[in-house]
């Protein structure tokens, strides 16, 4: 029986703007002081229970305390406070997170599931700092349980005889004050998804079982381990005591092998009766060897260890037990357990001169991972022994006693930085023979080690500081690097993370407010971690230039050791303001300005400079312009970064504030005519124009160095050297291959004479500008070529190599030419360059092999790679040496640009193919210390690449090539092309198995053969074969490589296939590891993204390609420029995007199946479960309705089998009722008008009178209200008919009946089953005139004992009709007074054969209560607004016809009935009906009332009978079946009379008939004015002796 409940109604047009939710909850007035969690882990059944002990301080009158816990179910009757017994509550604000099942919700209720997630996203809240944290408050995220806290005298009274140091514990003071409440919490975590990670624990995971906690930048996860005050600000002591196995095999209950029935519940007998069956237990079977099961757990947790003992009830448990004594938050605090191997690292890398060194600030590190990857541990972690010592000795002293490191499996996170620990991922260990991740694992393992000084130790004071605190950590992160890799690793990374910052700081929040967003991604963090230490980079840049200054290096030392020693919580506190403080007093200057530049604004500066060389005032005239607003407004969407785009923008996060003009000082170096650099520091102000001009003079006298004399100097420096000249080293960088045979050889070339005369009138060699590295920004001059190539030969810094190689790349897309190649084949030749330089000249060069310039690049690179490691005169490769890490790099980067190379029709050239292959068959690693398995890998990705064709050129030439000539010369290549295809799929066939029988490092041939495939299949090189990658989707692959499959065969196209759909987000929501959850999720992202963009779309039609034909031009037809325009709009505006992407999928049924199946799904966190309904709101549109779906009713029938015996067999079946009893209401056409009005208030009015007196039922009149009008045919109808009108509702009471309307347009042949019986309206005698036509109400209300029809008419105002309510009763016989009978006139319009008496009518039961009676009345008016329309409609219908069965009983007690006194004109007589008749005695139901003294009715009943079928026939069923209704409306049924056993008349006397309001004007209808109705009753006669006509 589904059902639709709908919500509150919005306006057409209306989309709901999506907010952050509020949360006004006020800061709670106490103190975490002290916290202690036990903790007990059950790995078998994946199960954890434990208590919380938190030790409160109130600052301020407080009866109750809030403390927060998910995921959790906590007994609260066992909550106690400072050993008192309190009341407590717990509301688990995850409760909501599954749907109920009575709902049917789909993707498009997405907004209904947020509704219900509401207490679980995150919410807009007053920010209270952290030194208020520590002495003033708290803020508790959810508050979920709520403690009431006991009376001092309860405390006082319930720990008077306890220990002292129990009082000492709980805070107890001897003046019998008590300082604090200690809370006691046990619990059992209900769902670990969200606060801790199982792995290894189930039959299909092979792995080593281990269990850790998760961590999160947002509060929320904390609270999901233990209960606790999840508050980053708030902080605290803490003992963890965790309980786990003591081995392995005590984790699964596999201990050794025991003798058959030892220990065995039931000792191997049978059970006795009523012994219940012992159950089977729900723990994993994993497979454990007799090794693996010794293997000892060991839990490794924030803090010291102070403790390991045996549990004193269970020999194969133990519990560890950790201490921290600094106050840290509950983020802070994770533990991991497992089977892992300890490694001690400082003892292994540190020496004695050094161990002597520190003294007392020595640290001990500790490594942890699982068994067999401890030399994995050594290799990685081999530099963090040397970091954590340069950190003492340059920063400060170590905050904690030791450091450990923990390495596990399926972290979504590669470093967790910890109080005095750090989760790291595996993915980061590498074995010693693999070199390519050593630098960039040691710098993250690095940053989680610098962590533990700011971060853990020192925290941020508000969520805005937060970007202070993680700069100042990558700050010390970087210092190391530098002091190990050396000053050009150092910078050459800024310069690259400048330039990267520079392209992504686009329309993005500012540093102080992206502290408070870092809860939507790890995009916001990463955005973060590369902004935040750039500006404390120039920052200290610009503070060192301060002759007293040393950097912020001074400064950090400063603040550690001031945290370390002064003991007070403000100490540990760091402020944006407080750090400005400290940097202006060390540089004594004003640091506004760069705050709100750097911090407060958003952007980066984008610099135009041109220059001019006066010569009359002998000075360099330079204009620098800013240029910030044209960057924003020609990014295009990419789809990598589509899904942050969206999540801000629901988020409600705003870009920060455009700097419009940078100001500050900066150093333009210039190098003059003589060779000698000049620096001049300029201050860049603000001006309206956004441009400044400056003259700066020139120094030298003398003109520039002749280009010839500069080639014979180089000449003598190469002769020369090794001599002391002091000045061969300015022309030496760059300065190989000089000598005429090895220029003709390499295919160099030099200056030509037009350049040669340009460069000799030049008055300087080049111009640096920003020379000490000072800003963040891009900038462009006018300067020449030949001054860039001056630059990077002769200038010693990195950076400035790095702009020339920079500006060359950008030259060659425009121009190419023989001599930029030659520049940058000899920066590659020459080994003095920074290899991060020759890197991106090799990957510059392949731009210049081009058939204008006879494929010098081509060249060049192949001699290049031939020089350097082939073997003489020939392409085969020598063996591998990788023992020189710089030369390797470019043995990697140069197949690579190789790869690149395309010719005209769009290949890459058959050489360049053959090279790249010869080097991987020919590839000899066997003498060689180091792998070469990251090197195999590059090298198939460059034969993937170099089989792509660049579509453009080759529609280029096809578009003027004749078809032909392509025929006749392009077989060959076909040809070879193919066969080379073959090759090349050969090659990547063979190394993708060889991984299987030998694995590669993280199964490296396998990702890069499935990576290789995948492009080719999406260039169309070779044909789709999904099957290919979905073989590595089983559960038992590799992470990386399932993560690999699954994007290969997105990219691919598969999300189209309905199969693939579902089991890719299957894998999305229930794979258990939750960083395979993550990178998959990601996937769908980019997928998704790349839709709303058009990149899977074709932007050109066929048409459009085709050349003219016949010289007809063609024009464009305005739908194409229309859809191009529209398809440019995607990849800029995101709404633009985003409206195109939910038009494609809104109605993909499939897709919105598969996505709120996986939202279901109970492995998810919360925080997946929120990015779920983040994709559904932007793929489909929102739908307010709620589906609900109830159970049937049930009923049960029993048949009855034979009779055996005295026995008789009952079968008893239950049946479902999908069917109701009763029709629905039709709505009428005048309902359906009337419901989209404003429904007015309802209310029904009660007239609870008692029993009435004589007095009162004489006074008021009978009037009955008419029975429905049934339709009658129109050639029957003499007269005209009744008005089928419909009034307009009346306000009181709502409409009863809604089909009452169209009754009498139905004709008779199509009279529904149920209405057949219902006789004609207008079949009456044709003597009768015919009467006026009357307006019946569908909406009036129903007296009691009425017929409920919809022709009712409308009461009057003056009328007494309070004591009518539209609700049926059940039958009760009731004794009333005789009233003379009237005898049988003409038939009336409604069908019945009797008139209205003249005379006087027969009191109502029940007086109105408008009447005159003495008696007080009580009236009680309901408020039926809320009730539906449909239900009180429902029930004023009449229920289907069915047989009914006439039940007669004996009566024999008539002397017992009461009689009215003093009234002997009316006799009492009983109102009955049967509930049950058959169908023959329908006719039969209306009778005469009897008189009191008539022995026999049944003659009068005869007569009756025969007058009303006579005059009407088809009335009598009508009538007898609104009498049966109407006799329904009493209360608790009596037995029926004697008499009823005799058929009734067909038509009741004249005082049951109904009347109606507004009587017709007729002649032989009399005209009476009742004062109300009454009731429709059926009247049975006791015996009597007769009766009196009215």
């Amino acid at each position: 029986m589904p059902g639709t409940v709908e919500p509150e109604s919005t306006a057409p047009g209306d989309s709901p703007t999506i907010e952050l939710p509020l949360d006004e909850t006020p800061p709670r007035h106490y103190v975490v002081f002290n916290q202690n969690v036990d903790i007990e882990i059950d790995f078998a059944e994946k199960r954890v229970h434990g208590r919380s002990d938190i030790l409160i301080v109130p600052t301020a009158d407080i009866s109750e305390v809030f403390i927060d816990a998910r995921q959790c179910e906590i007994d609260v009757t066992q909550i106690t406070v400072s050993n008192c017994e309190v009341k407590a509550s717990y509301q688990d604000p995850c409760e909501h997170i599954l749907t109920p099942e009575n709902y049917r919700l789909s993707a498009h209720q997405w907004a209904i599931k947020k509704r219900r997630m509401e207490p679980l996203l995150h919410h807009k809240r007053k920010e209270v700092s952290a030194l208020d944290h520590d002495l003033k408050c708290c803020t508790p995220l959810n508050g979920s349980i709520r403690v009431q806290l006991p009376s001092v005298d309860e405390v006082l009274e319930k720990n008077r005889n306890s220990l002292k140091s129990d009082q000492q514990d709980l805070l107890l003071h001897n003046d019998g004050k008590v300082g604090g409440y200690r809370i006691r919490i046990p619990f059992k975590l209900r769902n670990t998804s969200d606060g801790l990670q199982f792995v290894g624990c189930n039959e299909v995971d092979n792995r080593y079982p281990h269990v850790y906690t998760r961590h999160s930048v947002e509060p929320g996860t904390a609270s999901a381990i233990f209960p606790c005050i999840d508050d980053p600000g708030s902080r605290n002591s803490w003992r963890i005591s965790v309980t786990c196995p003591r081995t392995l095999g005590d984790a699964f209950c596999q201990a050794q092998q025991q003798p058959k029935g030892f220990g065995d519940l039931n000792g191997g007998r049978k059970r006795k009766r009523g012994e219940e069956e012992p159950q089977k237990s729900e723990r994993a079977e994993i497979a454990l060897t007799e090794e693996e099961k010794m293997l000892d757990m060991t839990v490794v947790c924030a803090g010291y260890l102070s403790g390991e003992v045996v549990h004193k009830e269970d020999e194969t448990k133990k519990t560890m037990t950790f201490e921290i004594d600094r106050n840290k938050a509950a983020k802070h605090i994770g533990f991991a357990v497992g089977p892992f191997e300890h490694v001690d690292l400082w003892s292994e890398f540190r020496s004695e001169e050094d161990d002597t060194k520190l003294g007392g600030n020595a640290v001990k590190v500790h490594g942890y991972c699982l068994p067999g990857r401890a030399e994995e541990v050594k290799n990685t972690c081999c530099a963090l022994v040397t970091a954590i010592d340069y950190f003492v000795l340059t920063f400060g002293r170590y905050p904690f006693e030791s450091y450990k490191v923990c390495f596990v499996d399926d972290m979504i996170e590669e470093t967790i930085p910890l109080c005095a620990f750090s989760l790291c991922s595996t993915r980061l260990l590498y074995p010693d023979d693999i070199i390519d991740t050593e630098v960039e694992t040691t710098r993250k393992l690095v940053y989680s080690l610098a962590s533990q000084w700011f971060g853990v130790n020192i925290v941020p004071n508000t969520k805005g500081d937060i970007w202070l605190v993680v700069g100042i950590a990558w700050f010390l992160t970087d210092h190391f690097m530098k002091m190990l890799c050396g000053n050009n690793e150092y910078r050459f990374r800024m310069k690259s993370m400048a330039d990267k910052l520079v392209e992504t700081d686009l329309k993005r929040p500012c540093l102080q407010d992206l502290g408070e967003h870092l809860y939507l991604g790890d995009f916001e963090i990463d955005f973060m971690n590369l902004k935040a230490p750039l500006v404390l980079f120039i920052l200290d840049r610009r503070l060192s230039k301060s002759s007293s200054s040393t950097g912020i290096s001074k400064i950090i030392y400063r603040m550690v050791s001031k945290a370390n020693t002064s003991g007070q919580a403000s100490d540990e506190v760091l402020g944006s303001d407080a750090f400005r403080r400290a940097c202006e007093k060390a540089g004594n200057s004003r640091l506004e300005q760069f705050w709100n530049q750097w911090v407060f604004s958003s952007g980066c500066p984008r610099f135009s400079v041109t220059q001019r060389f006066n010569k009359k005032r002998l000075c360099v005239e330079m204009k620098i312009e800013q240029k910030q607003d044209d960057a924003n407004s020609r990014k295009n969407l990419n789809k990598n970064d589509l899904w942050r785009g969206v999540m801000e923008e629901h988020h409600a996060v705003c870009a920060g504030e455009l700097q419009k003009s940078f100001t500050g000082p900066m150093t333009i170096r210039i190098h003059e005519a003589d060779g000698t650099p000049y620096e001049h520091i300029v201050e860049i102000r603000e001006d309206p124009s956004r441009s400044v001009k400056f003259d700066i003079p020139y120094n030298t006298k003398y003109k520039r160095l002749k280009r010839n004399r500069r080639q014979r100097e180089r000449a003598m420096a190469s002769s020369s050297r090794g001599h002391d000249d002091p000045h061969k080293e300015l022309y030496y960088l760059g300065d190989v291959m000089q000598h005429p045979d090895e220029m003709q050889e390499w295919g160099f070339c030099e200056w030509d004479d037009d350049v040669e005369t340009a460069m000799d009138q030049e008055s300087y060699e080049w111009i640096r500008m920003d020379a000490d590295f000072e800003w963040i920004c891009e900038m462009k001059t006018d300067l020449p070529p030949y001054m860039y190539a001056s630059q990077l030969q002769q200038d010693r810094d990195v950076v400035a190599q790095q702009d020339s190689i920079l500006f060359l790349h950008e030259k060659s897309l425009e121009l190419t030419h023989r001599l930029i190649s030659t520049i940058l084949t000899r920066t590659v030749l020459d080994t003095q360059y920074y290899y991060g330089v020759r890197l991106m000249a090799a990957d510059s060069l392949h731009l210049h092999a081009k058939a204008s310039i006879e494929w010098c690049g081509l060249d060049h690179l192949i001699h290049l790679f031939r020089y350097f490691f082939c073997q003489e005169g020939t392409t085969t490769p020598l063996p591998n040496d990788f023992s020189d890490k710089r030369q390797y790099l470019v043995q990697c980067a140069i197949p690579e640009s190789l790869a690149r190379i395309r010719g005209e029709d769009g290949k890459c050239p058959a050489r360049a193919r053959r090279f790249i292959l010869e080097q991987l068959q020919s590839n000899d690693n066997t003498n060689n210390v180091y792998s070469d398995q990251l090197y195999i890998c590059r090298l198939l990705k460059a034969l993937a690449i170099c089989q792509i064709p660049d579509e453009n050129k080759a529609k280029q030439q096809g578009a003027f090539q004749n078809v032909d000539d392509d025929d006749m010369m392009g077989e060959p290549a076909k040809a070879e092309a193919n066969g080379f295809r073959d090759l090349v799929i050969e090659e990547i066939d063979r190394f993708r198995r060889m991984d299987e029988y030998a694995p590669s490092y993280e199964n490296c041939f396998t990702i890069a053969a499935l990576d290789a495939y995948c492009h080719m299949m999406k260039a169309k090189v070779i044909p789709k074969n999904p099957t290919v990658f979905a073989e590595y989707l089983q559960d038992r692959t590799y992470d990386v490589v399932r993560i690999k499959a699954c994007e290969c065969l997105v990219e691919i196209g598969m999300l189209s296939n309905k199969q693939f759909l579902r089991l890719f987000l299957t894998l999305a929501s229930t794979d258990p590891s939750p960083f395979v959850r993550d990178q998959i999720f990601k996937v769908l992202c980019r997928s998704l993204a790349s839709i709303a963009i058009g990149e899977a779309e074709e932007d050109e039609k066929e048409t459009l390609d085709q050349p003219a034909q016949d010289d007809i031009i063609v024009e464009k037809d305005t739908a194409i420029m229309d859809a191009r325009q529209k398809a440019k709009s995607r990849k800029q505006d995101l709404s633009v995007a985003l409206a195109a992407l939910k038009q494609r999928t809104t109605d993909d049924e499939t897709l919105q199946n598969v996505i709120w199946n996986a939202m279901e799904s109970p492995v998810l966190t919360i925080s997946e479960r929120i990015n779920f309904l983040e994709l559904c709101s932007i793929l489909f549109v929102e739908d307010l309705s709620l589906p609900l779906v109830f159970k049937y009713p049930t009923y049960w029938t029993v048949v009855r089998g034979e009779r055996v015996r005295n026995k008789c067999l009952l079968t008893f079946k239950r049946h479902y009722r999908t069917k109701s009893r009763k029709p629905r209401a039709v709505l009428s056409l005048a309902s359906k008008v009337d419901s989209k009005r404003p429904e007015p208030k309802r209310t029904i009015t009660l007239n609870l009178n008692r029993s009435m007196s004589s007095s009162a039922r004489a006074a008021t009149p009978s009037a009955t209200v008419p029975p429905p009008l049934p339709p009658a045919p129109p050639a029957v109808t003499p007269g005209p008919r009744p008005s089928g009108v419909v009034p307009t509702p009346r306000p009181a009471i709502p409409s009863l009946n809604k089909a009452a309307a169209p009754k009498d347009k139905t004709p008779k042949d199509k009279t529904p089953k149920d209405k057949t019986s219902l006789p004609s309206v207008k079949e009456s005698s044709s003597e009768e005139p015919a009467p006026k036509k009357v307006k019946h109400s569908a909406t009036a209300p129903i007296s009691r004992g009425a017929t409920p029809s919809g022709a009712q008419e409308r009461p009057r105002k003056s009328e007494s009709f309070k004591d009518s309510i539209s609700v049926q009763t059940p039958v009760r016989p009731t004794i009333e007074p005789r009233q003379p009978e009237s005898k049988p006139g003409p038939s009336r319009p409604n069908g019945s054969a009797h008139q209205t008496p003249a005379g006087p009518s027969r009191p109502s039961k029940r007086p109105s209560a408008e009447s005159d009676s003495s008696r007080p009345t009580k009236i009680v008016r309901l408020n039926t607004s809320r009730i539906p329309r449909r239900e009180l409609e429902r029930v004023s219908q009449p229920p289907p016809s069915r047989p009914r069965k006439l039940v007669t009983v004996k009566f024999t007690a008539w002397d017992r009935l009461r009689r009215r006194q003093g009234n002997t004109s009316q006799a009492g007589s009983i109102r009955a009906t049967p509930k049950h008749r058959r169908p023959e005695d329908r006719s039969s139901i209306r009778s005469p009332r009897p008189s009191a003294g008539a022995p026999s009715p049944v003659p009068r009943i005869s007569e009756s009978t025969t007058a009303s079928s006579s005059q009407n026939p088809t009335t009598t069923p009508h009538t007898s079946q609104s009498a049966t209704h109407s006799s329904a409306s009493g209360g608790k049924p009596r037995k029926p009379l004697p008499e009823m056993r005799k058929a009734l008349p067909s038509a009741a006397p004249a005082t049951n008939n109904p009347t109606p309001l507004k009587q017709p004007t007729s002649a032989t209808a009399p005209a009476s004015t009742p004062k109300g109705p009454t009731k429709l009753k059926i009247k049975v006669k006791p015996p009597a002796a007769g009766s009196s006509s009215g």
